[in-house]
Protein backbone atom coordinates (compact mmCIF):
# COMPACT_ATOMS: atom_id res chain seq x y z
CA UNK A 1 0.00 0.00 0.00
CA UNK A 2 2.90 2.71 0.76
CA UNK A 3 5.01 1.52 -2.52
CA UNK A 4 1.21 2.25 -4.05
CA UNK A 5 0.90 5.53 -2.45
CA UNK A 6 5.23 6.54 -2.86
CA UNK A 7 4.54 5.46 -6.59
CA UNK A 8 1.48 7.85 -7.08
CA UNK A 9 3.56 10.61 -5.83
CA UNK A 10 6.10 10.19 -7.80
CA UNK A 11 3.59 10.43 -10.73
CA UNK A 12 1.98 13.51 -9.94
CA UNK A 13 5.04 15.44 -9.16
CA UNK A 14 7.33 14.10 -11.63
CA UNK A 15 8.72 15.44 -14.92
CA UNK A 16 5.18 14.77 -16.24
CA UNK A 17 3.25 17.07 -13.94
CA UNK A 18 3.73 19.97 -15.67
CA UNK A 19 1.27 18.31 -18.55
CA UNK A 20 -1.50 17.95 -16.07
CA UNK A 21 -1.40 21.20 -14.21
CA UNK A 22 -4.90 23.21 -14.49
CA UNK A 23 -4.89 25.50 -16.95
CA UNK A 24 -5.54 28.32 -14.13
CA UNK A 25 -1.83 26.97 -12.98
CA UNK A 26 -0.01 27.70 -15.77
CA UNK A 27 -2.12 30.93 -16.35
CA UNK A 28 -0.36 31.95 -12.53
CA UNK A 29 3.30 31.48 -14.33
CA UNK A 30 2.61 33.89 -16.92
CA UNK A 31 0.93 36.33 -14.94
CA UNK A 32 4.42 36.21 -13.00
CA UNK A 33 6.29 36.36 -16.13
CA UNK A 34 4.26 39.59 -17.28
CA UNK A 35 4.94 41.03 -13.72
CA UNK A 36 9.00 40.09 -14.47
CA UNK A 37 8.82 41.99 -18.20
CA UNK A 38 7.53 45.54 -15.93
CA UNK A 39 10.76 45.21 -13.89
CA UNK A 40 13.13 47.29 -15.40
CA UNK A 41 16.28 47.11 -12.67
CA UNK A 42 17.16 44.26 -10.83
CA UNK A 43 20.95 45.05 -9.59
CA UNK A 44 20.99 42.19 -7.47
CA UNK A 45 19.92 39.63 -9.44
CA UNK A 46 16.65 37.98 -7.66
CA UNK A 47 14.78 37.38 -10.41
CA UNK A 48 17.34 35.78 -12.27
CA UNK A 49 15.40 31.98 -11.31
CA UNK A 50 12.32 33.35 -13.12
CA UNK A 51 12.45 32.25 -16.63
CA UNK A 52 11.58 28.48 -18.01
CA UNK A 53 14.72 28.21 -20.07
CA UNK A 54 15.50 23.99 -19.52
CA UNK A 55 12.63 23.54 -16.88
CA UNK A 56 9.46 22.37 -16.92
CA UNK A 57 6.20 24.87 -16.09
CA UNK A 58 5.97 23.90 -12.49
CA UNK A 59 9.03 24.81 -11.46
CA UNK A 60 7.90 28.61 -11.14
CA UNK A 61 6.79 27.50 -7.48
CA UNK A 62 10.48 27.56 -6.82
CA UNK A 63 11.45 31.04 -7.99
CA UNK A 64 12.60 33.24 -5.83
CA UNK A 65 9.77 35.18 -3.56
CA UNK A 66 7.03 32.50 -5.09
CA UNK A 67 5.25 30.16 -3.07
CA UNK A 68 2.83 27.90 -4.19
CA UNK A 69 -0.23 25.73 -2.59
CA UNK A 70 0.15 22.34 -1.18
CA UNK A 71 -3.83 21.71 -2.07
CA UNK A 72 -4.06 23.16 -4.89
CA UNK A 73 -1.11 22.35 -6.88
CA UNK A 74 0.34 25.13 -9.23
CA UNK A 75 -1.62 27.93 -7.40
CA UNK A 76 0.66 30.89 -5.94
CA UNK A 77 -0.60 31.66 -2.71
CA UNK A 78 2.77 34.20 -1.66
CA UNK A 79 4.74 36.73 -3.31
CA UNK A 80 7.69 38.03 -1.31
CA UNK A 81 9.80 40.31 -3.16
CA UNK A 82 10.75 42.66 -0.46
CA UNK A 83 14.06 45.04 -0.17
CA UNK A 84 15.29 43.76 -3.65
CA UNK A 85 16.01 47.55 -5.12
CA UNK A 86 13.51 46.30 -7.62
CA UNK A 87 12.51 49.02 -10.17
CA UNK A 88 9.46 49.11 -12.20
CA UNK A 89 5.76 48.89 -12.38
CA UNK A 90 3.40 46.75 -10.61
CA UNK A 91 2.20 44.79 -13.56
CA UNK A 92 -2.07 44.50 -14.08
CA UNK A 93 -1.52 40.52 -13.79
CA UNK A 94 -0.86 40.16 -10.52
CA UNK A 95 -4.82 40.50 -10.53
CA UNK A 96 -4.81 37.15 -12.03
CA UNK A 97 -3.60 35.73 -9.05
CA UNK A 98 -6.96 34.49 -7.62
CA UNK A 99 -5.17 32.37 -4.94
CA UNK A 100 -3.02 34.95 -3.35
CA UNK A 101 -2.89 35.30 -0.02
CA UNK A 102 0.31 37.38 0.68
CA UNK A 103 1.74 40.48 -1.42
CA UNK A 104 4.55 41.59 -0.12
CA UNK A 105 6.76 44.29 -2.45
CA UNK A 106 7.82 46.32 0.48
CA UNK A 107 11.14 48.29 0.28
CA UNK A 108 11.75 48.43 -3.12
CA UNK A 109 11.18 51.36 -6.37
CA UNK A 110 7.79 50.18 -7.89
CA UNK A 111 6.37 53.62 -9.40
CA UNK A 112 2.79 54.55 -11.07
CA UNK A 113 -0.74 53.37 -9.99
CA UNK A 114 -1.46 50.74 -7.95
CA UNK A 115 -3.42 48.48 -10.41
CA UNK A 116 -6.93 47.09 -9.56
CA UNK A 117 -6.67 43.90 -7.72
CA UNK A 118 -10.65 43.34 -7.54
CA UNK A 119 -10.23 39.75 -8.13
CA UNK A 120 -7.89 39.03 -5.00
CA UNK A 121 -10.00 37.84 -2.95
CA UNK A 122 -8.31 35.53 -0.86
CA UNK A 123 -5.66 38.30 -0.15
CA UNK A 124 -4.71 38.66 3.35
CA UNK A 125 -1.63 40.97 3.62
CA UNK A 126 -0.91 43.67 1.22
CA UNK A 127 1.99 45.11 2.11
CA UNK A 128 3.66 48.12 -0.79
CA UNK A 129 5.13 50.34 1.49
CA UNK A 130 8.66 52.21 0.61
CA UNK A 131 8.06 52.13 -2.51
CA UNK A 132 7.65 55.26 -4.94
CA UNK A 133 3.67 54.69 -5.98
CA UNK A 134 1.75 57.73 -7.18
CA UNK A 135 -1.51 56.56 -7.56
CA UNK A 136 -4.67 54.47 -6.37
CA UNK A 137 -7.37 53.19 -8.16
CA UNK A 138 -10.81 54.21 -6.47
CA UNK A 139 -11.56 50.65 -6.89
CA UNK A 140 -8.47 49.06 -6.38
CA UNK A 141 -9.13 46.94 -3.65
CA UNK A 142 -12.74 46.32 -4.07
CA UNK A 143 -13.88 42.70 -3.04
CA UNK A 144 -10.93 42.08 -1.49
CA UNK A 145 -12.79 41.31 1.75
CA UNK A 146 -10.04 38.64 3.16
CA UNK A 147 -7.26 41.46 3.76
CA UNK A 148 -6.89 42.13 7.30
CA UNK A 149 -3.57 43.50 7.10
CA UNK A 150 -2.69 46.17 4.26
CA UNK A 151 0.56 48.53 4.25
CA UNK A 152 0.79 51.34 1.68
CA UNK A 153 3.27 53.77 3.74
CA UNK A 154 6.06 56.05 2.39
CA UNK A 155 4.80 55.83 -1.34
CA UNK A 156 3.93 59.37 -3.17
CA UNK A 157 0.32 58.15 -3.31
CA UNK A 158 -1.89 61.52 -3.32
CA UNK A 159 -5.99 62.31 -3.78
CA UNK A 160 -8.61 61.22 -1.45
CA UNK A 161 -8.28 58.42 0.43
CA UNK A 162 -10.48 56.05 -1.65
CA UNK A 163 -14.02 55.41 -0.06
CA UNK A 164 -14.07 52.15 -1.28
CA UNK A 165 -11.30 50.88 1.36
CA UNK A 166 -14.51 51.43 3.98
CA UNK A 167 -16.00 48.41 2.34
CA UNK A 168 -12.82 45.84 3.74
CA UNK A 169 -15.06 44.86 6.63
CA UNK A 170 -12.39 42.18 7.85
CA UNK A 171 -9.67 44.50 7.43
CA UNK A 172 -7.65 44.81 10.89
CA UNK A 173 -4.49 46.71 10.33
CA UNK A 174 -4.57 50.28 7.78
CA UNK A 175 -1.24 52.13 7.71
CA UNK A 176 -1.22 54.73 4.81
CA UNK A 177 0.66 57.29 6.83
CA UNK A 178 3.52 59.63 4.54
CA UNK A 179 1.94 59.74 1.53
CA UNK A 180 0.19 63.08 0.01
CA UNK A 181 -3.25 61.95 0.58
CA UNK A 182 -5.43 64.93 0.83
CA UNK A 183 -9.54 65.61 1.18
CA UNK A 184 -10.83 64.69 5.00
CA UNK A 185 -10.97 62.02 7.03
CA UNK A 186 -12.63 59.50 5.46
CA UNK A 187 -15.95 58.38 7.26
CA UNK A 188 -16.28 55.21 5.09
CA UNK A 189 -12.95 54.27 7.25
CA UNK A 190 -16.27 54.35 10.17
CA UNK A 191 -17.56 50.98 8.63
CA UNK A 192 -14.63 48.78 9.28
CA UNK A 193 -15.61 47.81 13.17
CA UNK A 194 -12.62 45.24 13.56
CA UNK A 195 -10.06 47.83 12.80
CA UNK A 196 -7.02 47.82 15.49
CA UNK A 197 -4.43 49.56 13.70
CA UNK A 198 -5.38 53.31 11.86
CA UNK A 199 -2.22 55.13 10.57
CA UNK A 200 -3.12 58.36 8.72
CA UNK A 201 0.07 60.28 9.57
CA UNK A 202 2.50 62.50 7.79
CA UNK A 203 -0.41 63.06 4.44
CA UNK A 204 -2.08 66.63 3.68
CA UNK A 205 -5.74 65.72 5.29
CA UNK A 206 -7.47 68.74 6.14
CA UNK A 207 -11.21 69.81 7.89
CA UNK A 208 -12.77 68.86 11.33
CA UNK A 209 -10.14 66.10 12.33
CA UNK A 210 -12.92 62.82 12.46
CA UNK A 211 -16.48 62.51 12.79
CA UNK A 212 -17.84 62.42 15.76
CA UNK A 213 -19.27 59.00 15.77
CA UNK A 214 -15.24 57.77 15.33
CA UNK A 215 -16.07 56.05 19.14
CA UNK A 216 -18.06 53.32 16.66
CA UNK A 217 -14.52 51.56 16.06
CA UNK A 218 -14.56 49.83 19.24
CA UNK A 219 -12.08 47.71 18.64
CA UNK A 220 -9.58 50.21 17.65
CA UNK A 221 -5.94 50.42 19.76
CA UNK A 222 -3.96 52.53 17.88
CA UNK A 223 -4.72 55.70 15.80
CA UNK A 224 -1.82 57.74 14.23
CA UNK A 225 -3.25 60.96 12.35
CA UNK A 226 -0.27 63.09 13.26
CA UNK A 227 0.97 65.70 10.99
CA UNK A 228 -1.58 66.42 9.23
CA UNK A 229 -3.77 69.90 8.46
CA UNK A 230 -6.93 68.39 11.26
CA UNK A 231 -9.09 71.91 12.40
CA UNK A 232 -11.51 71.96 15.04
CA UNK A 233 -11.66 70.35 18.30
CA UNK A 234 -11.16 66.63 19.60
CA UNK A 235 -14.28 64.70 19.61
CA UNK A 236 -15.65 63.29 23.07
CA UNK A 237 -16.36 60.44 21.69
CA UNK A 238 -13.07 59.24 21.39
CA UNK A 239 -13.29 58.55 24.93
CA UNK A 240 -15.96 55.83 24.06
CA UNK A 241 -12.72 53.71 22.90
CA UNK A 242 -12.63 51.92 25.76
CA UNK A 243 -9.83 49.95 24.22
CA UNK A 244 -7.64 52.29 22.79
CA UNK A 245 -4.11 52.52 23.94
CA UNK A 246 -2.39 54.93 21.57
CA UNK A 247 -3.96 58.25 20.98
CA UNK A 248 -1.13 60.50 18.55
CA UNK A 249 -2.40 63.70 17.09
CA UNK A 250 -0.41 66.18 17.28
CA UNK A 251 0.89 68.13 14.77
CA UNK A 252 -2.25 69.68 13.29
CA UNK A 253 -4.10 72.61 14.03
CA UNK A 254 -6.49 71.47 16.69
CA UNK A 255 -8.76 73.68 19.25
CA UNK A 256 -9.87 74.26 21.94
CA UNK A 257 -9.75 71.72 24.94
CA UNK A 258 -8.91 68.64 25.78
CA UNK A 259 -12.02 66.39 26.36
CA UNK A 260 -12.55 65.19 29.77
CA UNK A 261 -13.54 61.94 29.08
CA UNK A 262 -10.00 60.89 27.25
CA UNK A 263 -9.61 60.00 30.82
CA UNK A 264 -12.14 57.22 30.64
CA UNK A 265 -9.30 55.08 28.21
CA UNK A 266 -7.79 53.21 30.71
CA UNK A 267 -5.92 51.44 28.19
CA UNK A 268 -4.03 54.26 26.99
CA UNK A 269 -0.50 54.42 27.46
CA UNK A 270 0.56 57.35 24.64
CA UNK A 271 -1.22 60.56 23.98
CA UNK A 272 0.66 62.60 22.19
CA UNK A 273 -1.42 66.30 21.20
CA UNK A 274 1.47 68.33 21.30
CA UNK A 275 1.96 70.97 18.08
CA UNK A 276 -1.22 72.08 18.63
CA UNK A 277 -3.24 75.09 19.55
CA UNK A 278 -5.08 73.33 22.37
CA UNK A 279 -6.39 75.39 25.55
CA UNK A 280 -7.66 75.51 28.74
CA UNK A 281 -6.24 72.98 31.14
CA UNK A 282 -5.45 68.93 31.62
CA UNK A 283 -8.17 66.96 33.26
CA UNK A 284 -7.80 65.77 36.01
CA UNK A 285 -9.35 62.64 34.56
CA UNK A 286 -5.80 61.98 32.46
CA UNK A 287 -3.55 63.19 35.13
CA UNK A 288 -5.44 59.79 36.96
CA UNK A 289 -4.93 57.83 34.54
CA UNK A 290 -2.06 55.64 36.06
CA UNK A 291 -1.33 53.43 32.83
CA UNK A 292 0.10 56.57 30.94
CA UNK A 293 3.59 56.34 29.75
CA UNK A 294 4.00 58.74 27.40
CA UNK A 295 2.06 62.50 27.26
CA UNK A 296 2.99 65.06 24.92
CA UNK A 297 0.95 68.23 25.28
CA UNK A 298 3.33 70.83 23.80
CA UNK A 299 3.60 73.35 21.89
CA UNK A 300 0.00 74.49 23.10
CA UNK A 301 -1.59 76.68 24.88
CA UNK A 302 -2.53 75.01 28.17
CA UNK A 303 -2.47 77.13 31.04
CA UNK A 304 -2.38 75.86 35.00
CA UNK A 305 -0.09 74.59 37.87
CA UNK A 306 0.90 71.22 37.82
CA UNK A 307 -1.00 68.73 41.00
CA UNK A 308 1.66 68.02 43.93
CA UNK A 309 0.75 64.19 43.41
CA UNK A 310 1.33 64.16 39.46
CA UNK A 311 3.75 61.93 40.16
CA UNK A 312 2.18 59.62 42.58
CA UNK A 313 -1.03 59.21 39.85
CA UNK A 314 1.33 58.96 36.65
CA UNK A 315 3.74 56.25 37.91
CA UNK A 316 4.72 54.42 34.73
CA UNK A 317 5.52 57.55 32.85
CA UNK A 318 8.48 57.05 30.54
CA UNK A 319 8.40 60.82 28.96
CA UNK A 320 6.81 63.55 29.79
CA UNK A 321 6.19 66.84 27.21
CA UNK A 322 4.99 69.99 28.42
CA UNK A 323 7.32 72.44 26.66
CA UNK A 324 5.91 75.52 25.41
CA UNK A 325 2.89 76.21 27.01
CA UNK A 326 1.75 78.00 29.91
CA UNK A 327 2.60 76.22 32.98
CA UNK A 328 3.17 78.28 36.34
CA UNK A 329 4.01 77.05 39.77
CA UNK A 330 6.64 74.71 41.23
CA UNK A 331 8.16 71.60 39.71
CA UNK A 332 6.67 69.03 42.00
CA UNK A 333 8.55 67.18 43.92
CA UNK A 334 6.86 63.87 43.44
CA UNK A 335 7.78 63.33 39.56
CA UNK A 336 11.11 62.00 41.55
CA UNK A 337 8.28 58.65 42.35
CA UNK A 338 7.83 58.35 38.27
CA UNK A 339 11.25 56.38 38.79
CA UNK A 340 10.74 54.98 35.04
CA UNK A 341 11.01 58.59 33.14
CA UNK A 342 13.69 58.89 31.03
CA UNK A 343 12.37 62.11 29.39
CA UNK A 344 11.23 65.53 30.81
CA UNK A 345 10.43 68.54 28.86
CA UNK A 346 9.19 71.60 30.42
CA UNK A 347 11.20 74.09 28.55
CA UNK A 348 9.48 77.36 27.83
CA UNK A 349 6.72 77.95 30.53
CA UNK A 350 6.94 79.72 34.01
CA UNK A 351 7.45 77.22 36.34
CA UNK A 352 9.06 78.92 39.39
CA UNK A 353 10.37 77.85 42.77
CA UNK A 354 13.86 75.12 43.00
CA UNK A 355 14.21 72.41 41.05
CA UNK A 356 13.59 69.67 43.23
CA UNK A 357 16.49 67.36 44.05
CA UNK A 358 13.98 64.11 44.06
CA UNK A 359 14.64 64.18 40.51
CA UNK A 360 17.79 62.54 41.59
CA UNK A 361 15.61 59.58 42.13
CA UNK A 362 15.26 59.26 38.13
CA UNK A 363 17.94 57.31 38.01
CA UNK A 364 16.96 56.52 34.34
CA UNK A 365 16.71 59.97 33.10
CA UNK A 366 18.63 60.69 30.18
CA UNK A 367 16.98 64.14 28.96
CA UNK A 368 16.05 67.28 31.24
CA UNK A 369 15.23 70.47 29.32
CA UNK A 370 14.17 73.32 32.11
CA UNK A 371 15.32 76.37 30.02
CA UNK A 372 13.15 79.14 29.93
CA UNK A 373 11.61 79.29 32.81
CA UNK A 374 11.67 81.53 36.45
CA UNK A 375 13.38 78.76 38.35
CA UNK A 376 16.10 80.07 41.24
CA UNK A 377 18.87 78.84 42.51
CA UNK A 378 21.15 81.22 44.95
CA UNK A 379 24.52 80.69 46.42
CA UNK A 380 23.85 77.35 48.40
CA UNK A 381 20.00 77.57 48.29
CA UNK A 382 18.28 75.76 45.78
CA UNK A 383 21.73 74.14 44.05
CA UNK A 384 20.75 70.90 45.70
CA UNK A 385 19.41 69.25 42.64
CA UNK A 386 22.95 69.53 41.05
CA UNK A 387 24.41 67.19 43.93
CA UNK A 388 21.34 64.97 43.17
CA UNK A 389 21.31 64.49 39.27
CA UNK A 390 24.68 63.08 39.98
CA UNK A 391 23.21 59.75 40.62
CA UNK A 392 21.39 60.18 37.28
CA UNK A 393 23.86 57.65 35.22
CA UNK A 394 22.44 57.86 32.29
CA UNK A 395 21.70 61.58 32.06
CA UNK A 396 22.85 62.89 28.52
CA UNK A 397 21.33 66.65 28.32
CA UNK A 398 20.94 69.43 31.27
CA UNK A 399 19.25 72.42 30.28
CA UNK A 400 18.72 75.61 32.64
CA UNK A 401 19.66 78.04 30.05
CA UNK A 402 17.68 81.57 30.58
CA UNK A 403 16.05 81.04 34.20
CA UNK A 404 17.14 83.08 37.84
CA UNK A 405 19.62 80.67 38.30
CA UNK A 406 21.81 83.14 40.55
CA UNK A 407 25.58 82.77 42.31
CA UNK A 408 28.34 80.47 41.87
CA UNK A 409 28.10 77.60 39.85
CA UNK A 410 28.81 74.74 42.76
CA UNK A 411 32.01 72.51 42.82
CA UNK A 412 28.94 69.85 43.04
CA UNK A 413 28.69 70.10 39.01
CA UNK A 414 31.31 68.08 38.89
CA UNK A 415 29.93 64.90 40.18
CA UNK A 416 27.91 64.88 36.86
CA UNK A 417 30.94 63.15 35.44
CA UNK A 418 29.39 60.24 37.43
CA UNK A 419 26.21 60.67 34.43
CA UNK A 420 26.65 60.75 30.60
CA UNK A 421 26.12 64.18 30.23
CA UNK A 422 27.14 65.30 26.84
CA UNK A 423 24.86 68.97 26.95
CA UNK A 424 24.79 71.32 29.89
CA UNK A 425 23.55 74.88 29.56
CA UNK A 426 23.59 77.43 32.00
CA UNK A 427 23.28 80.29 29.74
CA UNK A 428 21.32 83.23 30.19
CA UNK A 429 21.20 83.62 34.14
CA UNK A 430 23.15 85.69 36.69
CA UNK A 431 25.92 83.23 37.55
CA UNK A 432 29.07 84.94 39.06
CA UNK A 433 32.15 84.00 40.34
CA UNK A 434 34.67 81.43 38.18
CA UNK A 435 33.77 78.37 36.78
CA UNK A 436 35.13 75.88 39.28
CA UNK A 437 37.71 73.57 38.03
CA UNK A 438 35.85 70.57 38.57
CA UNK A 439 33.45 71.48 35.38
CA UNK A 440 37.18 69.27 33.89
CA UNK A 441 35.41 66.11 35.26
CA UNK A 442 32.38 66.00 32.40
CA UNK A 443 35.14 64.54 30.25
CA UNK A 444 32.06 63.51 28.14
CA UNK A 445 30.60 67.00 27.51
CA UNK A 446 30.10 67.97 23.76
CA UNK A 447 28.57 70.93 24.82
CA UNK A 448 28.59 73.76 27.43
CA UNK A 449 26.96 76.79 27.20
CA UNK A 450 27.97 79.36 30.15
CA UNK A 451 26.93 82.43 27.83
CA UNK A 452 25.17 86.03 29.23
CA UNK A 453 26.04 85.37 33.11
CA UNK A 454 28.30 87.25 35.23
CA UNK A 455 31.10 84.82 35.41
CA UNK A 456 34.73 86.57 36.11
CA UNK A 457 38.15 85.93 36.57
CA UNK A 458 40.38 83.61 34.04
CA UNK A 459 39.13 80.48 31.94
CA UNK A 460 40.73 77.98 34.32
CA UNK A 461 42.79 74.61 33.27
CA UNK A 462 39.36 72.67 33.38
CA UNK A 463 38.47 73.90 29.70
CA UNK A 464 41.64 71.63 28.38
CA UNK A 465 40.37 68.78 29.83
CA UNK A 466 36.98 68.40 27.71
CA UNK A 467 38.24 66.71 25.23
CA UNK A 468 35.16 65.77 23.84
CA UNK A 469 34.16 69.49 23.64
CA UNK A 470 33.21 70.64 20.20
CA UNK A 471 30.91 73.60 20.98
CA UNK A 472 31.95 75.95 23.57
CA UNK A 473 29.63 79.57 24.68
CA UNK A 474 31.31 81.62 26.93
CA UNK A 475 30.64 85.53 25.57
CA UNK A 476 28.74 88.25 27.10
CA UNK A 477 30.71 87.51 30.51
CA UNK A 478 33.44 89.11 32.58
CA UNK A 479 36.28 86.34 31.78
CA UNK A 480 39.27 88.03 32.07
CA UNK A 481 43.41 86.87 31.28
CA UNK A 482 44.74 84.71 28.19
CA UNK A 483 42.64 82.48 26.29
CA UNK A 484 44.15 78.88 27.52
Amino acid sequence: MIVAVVLALLLFYGAGHADSLPQNSTDDMLSLLDFRKEISSDPGGFLTSWNTNNSSAADYCGWNGVTCSRTHPGRVIELKLSSQSLQGRISPSLGNLTFLRTLDLSYNSFFGQLPLLSRLVRLQDLVLNNNQLQGLAPDALINCSSLYWVTLSSNMLAGPIPASIGSLSNLMYLYLDSNNFTGGFPSSLLNMSKLEVLDLSSNILAGPIIPPNIGSLFNLKILYLDSNNFTGAIPSSLGNMSGLEELVLQDNQLIGTIPQNLGNLSNVYGLLLGHNSLSGSIPTTILNQCSLEFLDLGPNFIRMALPSNIGNTLPNLLALSLYNNMFHGPIPASLGNASHLTLLNFASNSFTGHVPSSLGNLTKLSYLRLEQNNLEAKDNEGWEFIDALSKCQFLEKLLLSDNQLQGAIPDSVGKLSNSSLQYLYFGKNNLSGAVPESMGNLIALNTLVLEQNNLNGPIGSWVGKLNNLTKLFLSDNNFSGPIP
